[in-house]
């Protein structure tokens, strides 16, 4: 199992031509992410990580891909792992190799718009935020914020640093009483665009404020001229993505592993 550099990249480059997600173009383009494969000179498997994300692409009778697999976990050092296979063939090894402690979940697919954003209906849905709450910028102090609390820490949690948070992420949030309650942000970055991650506190959820923060990020990226890139991990998310101008692709198996 050899790590990819960020400049032999090209390597494994034709092995995700049939995988779209944008975490595999961050980590491919060099932003962000590693990658792993059983042979530089003709490489025939291939994973890469981004986040939590473990996306595994190639031949399933690869001679190291049962190894690759079972050692996956504890080369990224994630306790727990969202594996997404090019091909069902992949993922019926993920399940051979990890047993009891391999759930299949649904996840849901977003489609890349084709035409531009609704602009005036999201800035009303940002007019509707309520008297007391404040939108704004990850920045400052704020990131010191959100990188604490659990519920919020992967709107910043993929890049390197405040710095670095502040010279290539983007997000927007929403305040109260001083405390962040919602927000949409940056999850990774590519060339083009980001891939969201949006969250709202417990006792704020189902008030509107993930609309609202969405929105703003929107508009943001936009007039940066990146594409905010959208993947569910559940139904609300897919019916927030509509409401805030997206459609809704097809549902799609992903592998959770975990550490006993």
């Amino acid at each position: 199992m050899i790590k990819v550099s960020i400049n032999e990249m090209d390597k494994i480059e034709h092995l995700f031509r049939n995988m779209h997600d944008t975490l595999i173009l961050s980590c491919l383009q060099g932003h962000m992410g590693d990658a792993w494969t059983d042979n530089m000179e003709n490489p025939r498997l291939a994973i890469i990580q981004g986040g939590d994300f473990l996306f595994i692409a190639g031949d399933e009778t690869a001679e190291q891909v049962e190894t690759m697999i079972a050692q996956i976990l504890d080369v990224t050092g994630l306790k727990r792992g969202f594996v997404i296979p090019e091909k069902k063939s992949l993922g019926d090894i993920v399940v051979k190799v990890y047993g009891e402690d391999c759930k299949i979940i649904s996840r849901y697919a977003i489609k890349k718009k084709q035409d531009e954003f609704d602009f005036v209906k999201l800035q009303a849905m940002i007019d509707k935020l309520p008297q007391g709450y404040t939108l704004r910028p990850i920045e400052g102090e704020w990131y010191d914020e959100v990188i604490k609390e659990g519920w919020s820490e992967d709107f910043v949690s993929n890049f390197e640093s405040k710095e670095d948070y502040e010279r290539r992420g983007i997000g927007r949030i929403i305040t109260h009483d001083g405390k962040v309650i919602s927000g949409a942000s940056s999850y990774t970055r590519y060339n083009e665009g980001i891939e969201i991650e949006i969250s709202t506190k417990e006792e704020y959820r189902r008030q509107g404020f993930a609309r609202i923060a969405g929105a703003a990020l929107i508009l943001a990226c936009r007039q940066r001229g990146l594409y905010p890139s959208w993947d569910a991990a559940n139904m609300m998310s897919v019916q927030l993505a509509e409401k805030l101008g997206y459609e809704f692709d097809k549902p799609y198996d992903t592998y959770m592993i975990r550490k006993q």
